[in-house]
């Protein structure tokens, strides 16, 4: 919602420089929760809050963390510090806060003060939200909903969302039209119907709304993120890249561009800048499984196999359900030829998924390298099985 990115932009785009590491602390808060882990979250907070910098935003995030530790007294003296600092920012942590302890009227006062605030989430979103289950049966639920709470673009928005996932495009494009028969220079419509071109495949029709969007709004990170998929989509990383470098600059807790970027680095033969991306991302979420296996690929790409072999092993230990960290480990063995240990990770990985018939062709080879090739006929006949044209041709010259 356009509040929430206010506060983003308030707290860091506008941060003053000698506050580098509070601002550090913020984002590796924000990063533990969403990790849950919520006590190093309080703790992060802690020492962004000693700077007594724009402290409302803290509060609220310190409040979220001590409520899912289920500590509701700290996470509601947290929401109303917050409230004081900034009027209705911890409505909504509140309304949650009593709903939980069993304060009906209280949770029902904070609910509406939040409908009422411009940091109001979306109806759809406040109906799901667990914290409110004892309270969703009851008369004044019904009766809450009974009101006009949202302005006719927060409307729009969730009709647009709830036919973008039932793929109702044509639906959609109807609705933002009318809209735009009123209200000719919404940003947000143009980005709206910027993200129906595109889920319709319409590449082209999509660029030019997303950059409408953004010509009538600069400032929001959302359309640069959104058009950034679009250039990716066309093939043109280099624009793909400023518009995620832009919105990484308005919101550094957009943590997934970060990878998102690395990627693009990497298609784009700029390993060493992928390696810069990758490793901030890693401080904030050190057992990252894309980020660890796109870490172990640059490097892999660069010659450097026992570095690739580094971050493919903290994968196998973090990720050990998912045959691509063994086989990405094996691949690093057999470059180095380290064939005992590759025959080892692509047997872990096949135990894991039988039926990728690539694996099999993989162990084969690496058998056949080391002169075994009995034992490689039997992965190559496997691969065969499995429809594998590259299996039959192996088996024809190796097997027959």
């Amino acid at each position: 919602m356009r509040q929430i990115i206010n506060i983003i932009l308030l707290v860091l785009l506008y941060f003053p420089a000698n506050a580098q590491v509070e601002k550090n602390h913020y984002l590796a808060g924000l990063a533990n929760l969403q990790r849950k882990e919520f006590k190093q979250a309080v703790a992060e907070f802690d020492k962004a809050i000693e700077a007594k910098t724009y402290e409302y935003y803290y509060y609220l995030k310190r409040g979220e963390a001590y409520f899912w530790l289920g500590e509701y007294l700290k996470a509601k003296a947290d929401f109303n510090e917050a409230s004081q600092l900034e009027r209705y920012s911890g409505s909504m942590g509140l309304a949650m806060t009593y709903a939980k302890i069993g304060d009906i009227d209280l949770a029902f006062r904070h609910l509406e003060d939040h409908l009422r605030s411009t940091f109001r989430v979306s109806e759809k979103s406040i109906k799901l939200n667990k914290a409110f289950e004892s309270i969703e049966n009851s008369r004044k639920w019904v009766e809450l909903w009974r009101k006009r709470w949202y302005n006719s673009f927060e409307i729009l928005e969730q009709e647009i969302d709830y036919l973008s996932k039932t793929a109702h495009y044509p639906e959609a494009l109807e609705l933002i039209e009318v809209y735009f028969s009123k209200y000719p220079d919404n940003a947000g419509a143009y980005a709206l119907k910027g993200r129906i071109n595109f889920a319709q495949g319409n590449i082209r029709e999509a660029e030019v709304n997303f950059t409408k969007a953004i010509s009538l709004d600069s400032e929001n990170p959302n359309f640069r993120k959104r058009r950034a998929d679009v250039y990716v989509k066309s093939g043109n990383f280099p624009n793909a890249v400023k518009d995620i470098s832009y919105a990484l600059k308005s919101d550094p807790s957009m943590f997934n561009l970060y990878i998102k970027r690395a990627g693009l680095y990497h298609r784009m033969d700029a390993g060493e800048k992928a390696l810069t991306d990758l490793t901030l991302y890693l401080d904030y979420f050190p057992a990252d499984e894309e980020a660890l296996h796109l870490f172990g690929k640059i490097y892999i790409d660069q010659g450097k196999y026992y570095s690739a072999l580094k971050y493919f092993s903290i994968n196998v230990e973090n990720h050990s359900e998912n045959p691509r960290s063994f086989i990405d480990r094996a691949d690093a063995y057999v470059l180095s030829e380290n064939y005992k240990y590759a025959i080892m990770d692509y047997g872990m990985a096949l135990d894991l998924d039988p039926i990728n018939p690539a694996t099999w062709i993989s162990r084969g080879k690496v058998y056949i390298k080391m002169g075994n090739n009995k034992q490689a006929c039997y992965d190559l006949i496997r691969a065969v099985r499995l429809k594998s044209r590259e299996g039959v041709k192996l088996y024809k010259e190796y097997c027959e």
